[in-house]
């Protein structure tokens, strides 16, 4: 029992000294952005945004302290956002062999009179995936998964650019 203890102390004390040297070398997991007091709170305004969209910048917001405000000192207009499936190639069959999937978003940045910060900022992202016909319930997860990813991708570009603005 007592070399029970033993091992539990010894395992405590290297996962205690291994995350005190990650903290003291600057690590900090990836997305998490420095916010200033003042930038910590914005009013989200999205006219045509999907949910899919304001699911990743709420999520990401809230990942980075930043509270979403009716108040705020400063605003995210969502102008447009597209969301786009074409087929890419196909095979032999005349079968679709690969899809590009796309997201594009326009937005821009304003103060909390609406008066803009910036012009209206364009963002798109495209990711392609093989079909497969015989497996489709696997490439639409795959498709699934990668629309995540855009989404993921603009949210963390457009609080950024936020984040970065003057």
């Amino acid at each position: 029992m007592l070399q029970h203890w033993k091992a539990i102390t010894i395992k405590f004390i290297l996962i205690s000294l291994t995350f005190s040297l990650l903290t003291a070398c600057g690590f900090h997991l990836r997305g998490v952005q420095d916010v200033s007091a003042e930038k910590s709170r914005v009013t989200l305004i999205a006219n045509n945004a999907s949910n899919n969209l304001l699911q990743s910048l709420r999520q990401n917001m809230k990942f980075n302290g930043i509270i979403e405000t009716q108040d705020a000192p400063y605003q995210l207009h969502i102008l447009d956002h597209r969301y786009k499936r074409r087929t890419v190639t196909l095979n032999s069959d005349s079968d679709v062999d690969e899809y590009e999937l796309s997201v594009e978003v326009t937005y821009l940045i304003a103060d909390s009179e609406g008066k803009p910060l910036s012009s209206d900022i364009r963002l798109q992202r495209e990711r392609s995936y093989t079909y497969d016909k015989d497996a489709a319930t696997a490439s639409s997860e795959q498709e699934s998964q990668l629309k995540r990813e855009l989404y993921e991708s603009v949210a963390q570009s457009i609080l950024r650019r936020y984040l970065a603005n003057k």
